[in-house]
């Protein structure tokens, strides 16, 4: 087995419109930063090769007000028509050189360094063409898909991301346990995010 660690590029999908919310979610005040801040900063910490964010939504307040760090943020013109035109606008910006990518979403403030490395980790060799995170063994995210299916998911259209493979490559899935419930969390409205972020005082 190679010991070689794979090259996984992060993409940091924050383009919606969070029209549940009510307000610009990536905005939200969320520790000693805002919540997309948050995000960024767990996957700049981790083992990923690179990290791009892609937005949508309001992009130029945003610009103004987050702390990118070392990631590399792109506009994706068409985020109303859908979740599938962010993803997509992401993997045309990952570098030729990695081995797969990782969908983070930016309303997932709990999702833990250890858990992006893990994943990483369990992504080696071409058996696997997506790796999935579960907990008390129910599925979430960050997901990561191998490159070779690249081409499969810039076919898809509307309101999907990678979920919309999982039967048809259900032999091609690695599911890797991790004690985070994180990744079954994410911030919708703001009677959730009241919740949540009263949990982090």
């Amino acid at each position: 087995m190679s010991s070689v660690k794979p090259q996984i590029a992060g993409i940091i999908l924050a383009a919606g419109s969070s029209k549940r919310m009510g307000s610009v979610k990536s905005l939200l005040p969320w520790g000693d930063g805002l919540l997309l801040e948050r995000v960024i900063k767990n996957a700049s910490r981790s083992d990923l090769s690179s990290l791009t964010v892609v937005l949508g939504y309001k992009a130029e307040i945003i610009l103004e007000k987050i702390s990118f760090q070392t990631s590399t943020v792109i506009i994706n013109p068409d985020y109303r028509r859908g979740h599938s035109s962010s993803l997509q606008a992401g993997l045309n910006v990952v570098p030729a050189d990695t081995d797969g990518a990782l969908f983070l979403l930016g309303d997932q403030p709990f999702v833990t360094i250890e858990t992006i490395n893990r994943l990483i980790r369990a992504s080696g060799g071409r058996s696997s063409s997506l790796v999935i995170p579960t907990f008390c063994g129910k599925r979430g995210n960050p997901v990561l898909v191998h490159r070779s299916i690249f081409p499969m998911l810039q076919k898809i259209t509307g309101d999907t991301g990678p979920r919309v493979f999982f039967d048809r490559l259900r032999e091609q899935i690695k599911e890797v346990d991790v004690p985070d419930s994180g990744i079954h969390i994410d911030i919708d409205t703001m009677e959730e995010y009241q919740r949540l972020v009263r949990l982090i005082k």
